[in-house]
């Protein structure tokens, strides 16, 4: 899906510039703050983003009213559902023949109408409804000073402003440690916190005020407009749940008013708010959210503000302090957000703001994926929308994947669980889909993912009938493995690894033409091509490139993991005996890597990249080795002719291409581009963001600094052309286990330190030699 680059890289990187001191606070600024000073109504539209992988929070900042628009990361539309079509196999292999007789369009019509899920949609995740506020007595026009800001270090957004004399400040923060949204209300005058506050859902059944305390009950039902995306299923009642926020106030009164809470000449109050769904798992869904918020509530009773704040601070700030980045100019912390974006706006340069950025896609994953909540989806844990874009699902020919690139490298591996327990689910209820759907072995799921872990082919053939989605995954649980080096967690992953080269060691076939096995029935993710007759267009085809790249990840891991389990050895000899009669990689008549097994003329837009694949994420096609050198050079004349061009997640793609290619110049400039253009758009956008772009902005920078997928450790193997001044990095991990620090100038390394826990040897590239390096147990190596 080729969207913005998501209001997020600056909408999110926006909320980089947040952690904004009190009123006439002068120390340092935290360099990870982001921070703004136009007033509401100056062009200023966009919330700032909370979370803790369970809650997501919007706040929107007004002085005079405030809303928090909430979600749960299990609250979606629907309800425990089978995709599967149980009469969808008897037409696999008439599909499969109509491709091989090049029939792609009548494939195509076959597949659509016989060989897809049911309904042909699935679910969306959805907003849980607002927290909200009005502060009595404040004008908005009379309003100064105003300051609101994101702490991404510590994960705290607040707003601060004077009026009339008195000075307000109002921090918010989502615990993971307690599971709860904080919200901290002071002003530096006696007897001025004035406010209501309520709560409100496009599900509620009812809501009670009462004891200081609002409790709204409610389930989805589906009485929304859906798009076509998006199935009916009916309008049975799904998910139930529960938001509950208690106000602490200290001095003034507090009072019930039908379903709100009146705080009247108030010093300062405390809303702590905890919401929790049904959900149990995917097939499951009679949990009970209120013994959930009674337990959680009861867990903080004893705790005062400042204990709920240095327990969310510590945990928040154990993960995002890992890595520092220093580059560009620090002063330029000083200067609000708003005023360095009109600045790039008129050709200035923000190697620090493009710092910041990198930041930001740590902060989002930070606050969207922890265990026990959801993975990330395509909004991240942040949707305010009923009818979110494509459901705000997990689209996983690219999208799902590109939010979890930075995860390892950036050292936030433990935001990956999230995503390992769907894929846990989806190898469960893929196997089901493999047998009907294929009449094969072990599992496989398509394009999309929702909630109920929907592993069927879904939205059409032009988009669904892609059977690597899965495989694609395993990619994730491997990097988990190859970053740690951890045993248990290869024993962990190994069997899902397994069950997916299982499936598609099985539906491999011989493509007669040139005797190779490809995939019978696939597409270039959502991408189509025009054969001989060049008028018309299909999507459906045998042995796509991506496919045969993913296949070249999947079936050595899984080769590699049962030697060192030592396990399945047949089946480690057979997936050994497929790789050498699998498609070589071809350069196309452009000039650039081919994305079909013929070289088919390729539509223009779409999915155009998706033969970026080998190169990044994986490795199948590497820089420094000889027999790769033309597939390197089709790379690159084909990245050359894209230029500056190109948002979204392909934009994001493209910097981590130039960075595999080692070419600073390249992704310096691509990166101040993308900064530049999504800062141009971001004070005119709201919510509803796509955060894979800023995810892929992230990973890119990473790889720019330290790549590790060719059996060495590669230290600033593209330094981004503006940050080559000096600067330094330090957390970035390599696979094996290692973590590195590094310092530069004039574009060259001046110092590295090399860590690993247990000890260990590596080969290492750096300023144009390879040395082997020994990395003591518990001390650092030193490269200077």
């Amino acid at each position: 899906m080729n969207k913005q680059f998501i209001k997020g890289t600056i909408l999110m990187a926006a909320a980089l510039l947040a952690l904004l001191p009190a009123i006439g606070h002068t120390a340092e600024r935290n360099p990870m703050t982001i921070w703004y000073d136009n007033k509401p109504g100056e062009g200023w539209t966009d919330p700032l983003p909370v979370g803790n992988g369970l809650i997501g929070a919007l706040v929107y900042g007004k002085a005079s009213n405030e809303r928090i628009a909430l979600n749960e990361s299990s609250f979606w539309s629907g309800r425990p559902h089978d995709y599967n079509d149980p009469e969808a196999g008897k037409y696999f292999t008439q599909v499969k023949d109509l491709i091989f007789a090049g029939k792609f369009k009548d494939a195509e019509k076959l597949a659509d109408e016989k060989f897809y899920g049911k309904p042909v949609g699935q679910q969306a995740y959805e907003p849980l409804g607002d927290l909200r506020m009005i502060f009595y007595g404040i004008d908005e026009n009379e309003v100064g000073n105003y300051q609101r800001d994101l702490d991404m270090e510590n994960g705290i957004t607040s707003v601060s402003f004077a009026y009339r004399g008195v000075k307000y400040r109002r921090e918010v923060f989502v615990s993971y440690p307690d599971r709860i949204l904080v919200m901290r209300i002071t002003a530096d005058k006696p007897g001025h916190v004035s406010f209501d506050a309520w709560l409100d859902s496009h599900f509620k059944d009812r809501t009670i005020a009462q004891n200081g305390q609002i409790t709204l009950d409610g389930a989805w039902e589906n009485t929304i407009p859906h798009y076509w995306l998006i199935g009916d299923i009916g309008a049975e009642k799904g998910m139930a749940f529960q938001t509950v926020v208690q106000v602490r106030n200290e001095g003034g009164t507090i009072a019930s008013r039908k379903d709100r809470l009146a705080i009247r000449n108030a010093d300062a109050a405390t809303l702590i708010l905890s919401a929790g769904t049904s959900h149990i798992n995917y097939k499951d869904i009679s949990g009970d959210p209120s013994a959930r918020n009674q337990k959680v509530l009861a867990d903080i009773a004893g705790k005062d503000y400042a204990s709920l704040r240095q327990r969310h601070t510590s945990d928040f700030s154990s993960l995002m302090s890992r890595v520092a980045v220093i580059t560009g100019d620090a002063t330029r912390n000083e200067i609000p957000v708003n005023k360095r974006i009109a600045a790039i706006n008129n050709g200035e340069t923000d190697a620090n703001l493009e710092a910041l950025c990198f930041q930001f896609g740590r902060y989002m994953l930070v606050s969207s994926s922890r265990k026990g909540g959801q993975p990330a989806n395509l909004q991240a844990i942040w949707n305010e929308r009923l009818s979110p874009p494509w459901g705000s699902k997990y689209t996983i020919n690219i999208n799902t994947q590109m939010n979890y690139w930075p995860a390892e490298v950036t050292n936030l591996g433990e935001c990956h669980a999230p995503l390992v327990e769907m894929v846990k689910d989806l190898a469960e209820n893929g196997r089901k889909t493999a047998e009907i759907y294929y009449n094969a072995p072990g599992w496989v799921t398509h394009h999309n993912v929702d909630l109920w872990r929907g592993t069927a082919p879904v939205d059409g053939a032009r988009f669904g009938l892609w059977p690597v989605g899965g495989a694609w995954l395993c990619q994730h649980l491997w990097e988990r493995y190859a970053f740690t080096a951890d045993k248990e967690v290869l024993k962990e992953i190994y069997p899902i690894l397994k069950g997916s080269a299982e499936f598609l060691s099985s539906i491999l076939v011989e493509y007669p033409r040139y005797g190779c096995l490809v995939t019978p029935v696939s597409m270039s993710p959502e991408h189509g091509y025009y054969t001989d007759d060049g008028n018309t267009m299909s999507y459906l085809s045998p042995g796509p490139t991506m496919d045969i790249a993913i296949i070249r990840e999947l079936f050595p891991h899984v080769i590699e993991a049962s030697r060192i389990l030592g396990v399945d050895a047949p089946l480690r000899k057979r997936l050994e005996a497929i790789m050498p009669k699998l498609p070589p990689y071809k350069v196309n008549q452009l000039g650039y890597v081919q994305e079909w097994i013929e070289d088919w003329r390729p539509q223009r837009g779409g999915h155009d990249v998706s033969p970026y694949f080998p190169f990044y994420p994986g490795s199948s096609i590497l820089l420094h080795r000889d027999s790769d050198i033309d597939l390197v050079k089709a790379y690159t004349y084909w990245l050359e002719a894209r230029g500056l061009r190109g948002g979204g997640f392909p934009g994001s793609w493209n910097i981590c291409m130039w960075a595999r290619l080692e070419r600073g110049d390249r992704t310096g400039a691509l990166m101040q581009a993308a900064v530049a253009a999504n800062a141009s758009h971001f004070l005119r956008q709201g919510t509803g963001a796509q955060v894979d772009a800023p995810f892929g902005f992230t990973a890119a920078v990473a790889e720019s600094l330290i790549q590790s997928h060719a059996g060495e450790i590669s230290l600033l193997p593209a330094l981004p052309s503006g940050w080559a001044a000096s600067g330094e990095v330090k957390g970035l991990c390599a696979r094996g286990g290692y973590t590195v620090n590094m310092k530069w100038a004039k574009g060259r390394l001046v110092r590295a330190e090399i860590f690993h826990p247990g000890g260990g040897s590596c080969n290492v590239r750096y300023n144009g030699r390879v040395a082997r390096i020994n990395v003591p147990k518990g001390q650092p190596a030193i490269l200077d």
